[in-house]
């Protein structure tokens, strides 16, 4: 028995459809059963932000002149992430393996970070200059509106370095993954929903 083009379109359009269904649904239930951890987000050029309806996520953070860049191993992928209180972690160190990973600190994710040590104060700068951290752990987007996304903007704008009020809301799966569940923006959280 021959089917016709027509039934096979379908057939294939069914399938397609279906994968797509499994694929959501498998992400949802990775969201829901990982670990959940509040990342500081920082605007590092506002013009950058919001890129049509989506609001662009840089997991930055300030290191004042008495803080110093995590220690992290040659050739590392894994990234050591420490409580630092309320819910909001910070990175403790990077290692090549989940084992040293997780000696370093209590949870481990895939992913690296950069790092600029802080600037002492001399007597040129009594102040000093602080310094900066930024996690690559694939949290690169939120889809929002553009009403939404604007407020977020001016919120990061002004928010005061070292007293971030915008979190990225992410979840770490038993493999390590991390994958966005949503942001919290002054204390209100705004989720992700695929339904």
């Amino acid at each position: 028995m021959k089917i016709g083009s027509a039934p096979r379109i379908m057939i294939v359009a069914a399938l397609c459809a279906l994968a797509l269904i499994g694929v959501v649904i498998s992400e949802g239930a990775a969201r829901a059963s990982g670990q959940e951890v509040l990342l500081p987000v920082q605007a590092v050029d506002p013009r950058s932000l919001l890129s049509g309806h989506y609001l662009e996520i840089d997991l930055n953070q300030t290191l004042g002149p008495s803080a110093h860049c995590p220690e992290e191993e040659t050739g590392w992928d894994w990234i050591a992430l420490k409580p630092i209180g309320g819910g909001v972690y910070g990175v403790a160190g990077g290692a090549q393996s989940r084992d040293q990973t997780e000696q370093i600190g209590p949870l481990a994710v895939k992913g690296t970070f950069e790092c600029s040590s802080p600037t002492p104060a001399s007597k040129t700068d009594a102040a000093g200059e602080n310094g900066w951290l930024h996690l690559n752990i694939g949290v690169e987007r939120f889809y929002i509106d553009q009403a939404q996304g604007e407020h977020i903007a001016q919120v990061l704008r002004q928010a005061p370095l070292n007293k971030p009020n915008v979190f990225a809301i992410v979840s770490v799966s038993a493999d390590g993954q991390a994958r966005l569940k949503g942001l919290q923006v002054e204390g209100r959280r705004l989720l992700l929903n695929w339904f």
